[in-house]
């Protein structure tokens, strides 16, 4: 039976994960703790706690962070990270800290942010508010989408408030509409203070999970800006339906390709995204120890979401690989997780390589599932691949292995490296990436697969060359290479533009991006893409990672869009050429005999 241990790491691991962190048996710490403030019911009382640079409230300043903030009774105020225990909020009173955030929250063009920190708290239930109600209230990924009305919302300065106090979304974020039925209902109810219709709202509200999902609070602003007052908490009720929030997004947003990247960040992101919550894994251990003689190791990264079918091609690595291998399975889905297990378990005698199983508590995405791998593995070279690939012949990730041993071992510039890899028909699934403009994402760069699709035997180029960036669905690189890297970066969500985002910070590390050619590496995508949620929802996935990307690397990709960039590493004279690319095709023939 295998055994098990905990592991508990941050959603986005440090620049540099210290391998000695990985204790058997232990929690590990984490770096970002956002999580020892009290129930709002006490807290608003003593404080208010803004933690602006929590992945779930990025939207309160993403380039301008705060951290902790504390505002008490009075002008007592602090920015830092100690834990609130150690706070003495009398000695801060005398302070001028509050005035010199509100200063620089005011300079970095947060005037909402600014006129709350100098506002003085208060809190009174939600009937004290006055007339609202709440129409719709849906959850998606780590957001509340929320349509409702409150009365003469026009001449208010009202903000939402989730109810756990870690994300704010301010008025400049809240669409007001016409709702000429509320007015209607509230001249006649003799309740109406505003000249203007507009009474309803429309909001997306980032949430940590579903608990903080749970209540918000309105908060308004005196028009004096000398007091803030916290109404609730206010319950939603909300319903998880992913498609109904997209709608709503959609029909009071508009289409995300007519949108800025501001209003993409701001409606979208929330409701695609994967909530940022701390990640915790469970750890069992299948098959041999792992060597105690020094021996160094590749480490296979095999991230499931899905369908536990292709577990059927982990098996087959166990009999292609040697002890030179191990391999680190990250199940990001619970719902698959009983039949993964009882997979391994049921066949544990025949398993012949060093195996940890990491469960995770919830679905993390692609990049953080690869990420909490990373923090698991033992090796010094790390292979990242996807469930649905099927190695035929392991003798290309042992070249890879070496090549990227040597580059550390002579001093030479680190190396990623890329395989080519086919469809089960022998048509080429992945040659390399280019970035070309396309009118499919508004002529943006995207990351396109040349010769995709085309059969292999057309291939006539070298085995090695160096390419822009390659797939993540198999991809070497030096673990310490990787940890200098931060891993992927999360901002992507659900596996699409986190590969090419780690090539081309690799490269700008100086580090090289090879394409190895030969085959009996197969990418069974046609079959596992299905399983991915709809075609409409992976299109919009795609577009705001491909708005990302390209607003990061906008430099870089100019410089390279059309060209390719890819060069040759390996020159072979063209009889050496033709020997060799005829062993690499034709070996295709007898790894499927």
């Amino acid at each position: 039976m295998p055994s098990a241990d905990w592991m508990e790491v941050v959603a986005t691991p440090a620049p540099a994960p210290a391998k000695g962190a990985k204790t058997a048996g232990k929690k590990q710490a984490t770096k970002l703790r956002a999580r020892d403030v009290e129930s709002p019911q006490k807290t608003l009382r003593t404080y208010l706690a803004v933690f602006a640079n929590s992945p779930a409230t990025a939207q309160l300043s993403r380039k301008q962070p705060l951290q902790v903030l504390l505002q008490g009774r009075g002008d007592a105020a602090f920015q830092g990270t100690l834990p609130l225990t150690q706070i003495d909020l009398p000695q801060l009173a005398a302070s001028n800290v509050a005035g010199l955030i509100s200063a620089a929250c005011r300079k970095a063009g947060r005037e909402e942010l600014a006129t709350l920190l100098g506002a003085s708290i208060q809190v009174k239930p939600a009937s004290a508010f006055g007339p609202f109600y709440l129409d719709r209230t849906v959850m998606s990924g780590s957001a509340v989408v929320l349509e409702g009305w409150i009365a003469n919302l026009s001449e208010r300065a009202i903000h939402l408030v989730s109810g756990d106090l870690r994300s704010c979304v301010f008025r400049s974020s809240i669409a007001i509409k016409p709702r000429r039925d509320v007015h209607e209902h509230l001249r006649k109810a003799d309740a109406l203070t505003a000249a203007s219709n507009e009474h309803g709202f429309f909001a997306v509200a980032p949430v940590a999970d579903e608990e903080s999902a749970r209540e918000i609070y309105f908060l308004e602003i005196s028009g004096n800006g000398a007091t803030a007052t916290f109404y609730g908490p206010v319950q939603t009720n909300f319903e998880r339906n992913e498609t109904e929030a997209l709608n709503m997004v959609r029909n009071n947003a508009g289409d995300i390709q007519a949108l800025p990247k501001e209003d993409i960040d701001r409606f979208y992101r929330p409701v695609l995204s994967v909530p940022k919550a701390a990640a915790q894994a469970r750890k069992f251990h299948f098959g041999p120890a792992l060597p105690s003689d020094g021996r160094r190791l590749a480490s296979i990264i095999i991230p499931f979401y899905g369908d536990a079918f292709f577990l059927n091609c982990v098996h087959h690595l166990q009999r292609v690989l040697d002890d030179s291998f191990e391999l680190v399975i990250v199940v990001d889905d619970p719902r698959i997780w009983p039949e993964i297990y009882t997979g391994l378990t049921s066949r544990s005698t025949s398993i012949t390589i060093p195996t940890t199983l990491l469960q995770n508590v919830e679905n993390y995405g692609y990049g953080r599932a690869n990420n909490l791998g990373f923090m698991a593995a033992s090796g010094d070279v790390l292979f990242l691949m996807n469930s649905d690939i099927m190695v035929m012949d392991a003798a290309p990730l042992k070249r890879a292995a070496e090549t990227i041993r040597e580059r550390a071992s002579n001093g030479e510039p680190e190396v990623v490296v890329g395989f080519s890899l086919l469809y089960e028909d022998d048509t080429i699934q992945h040659m390399g990436m280019s970035f070309p403009k396309s009118s499919l994402v508004g002529n943006l760069h995207l990351a396109d697969h040349p010769m995709k699709g085309l059969p292999f035997s057309l291939y006539d180029g070298d085995l090695v060359r160096q390419v822009p960036a390659v797939t993540a669905a198999l991809l070497g690189i030096s673990s310490p290479l990787f940890g200098k890297l931060g891993g992927f970066d999360t901002v992507y969500e659900r596996g699409d533009f986190e590969d090419a985002d780690l090539c081309l910070r690799a490269a700008a590390m100086g580090a090289d991006i090879e394409l190895h050619v030969s085959a009996g590496l197969y990418h069974l995508e046609r079959q596992s893409i299905p399983n991915m949620g709809s075609q409409d929802l992976r299109g919009m996935v795609t577009y705001m990672n491909c708005v990302e990307f390209n607003e990061r690397w906008a430099n870089r990709l100019a410089e390279t869009a059309g060209s390719g960039r890819q060069r040759r590493v390996h020159r072979i004279v063209p009889a050496q050429q033709k020997a060799r690319r005829g062993a690499a095709l034709g070996s295709k023939v007898k790894a499927k005999g």
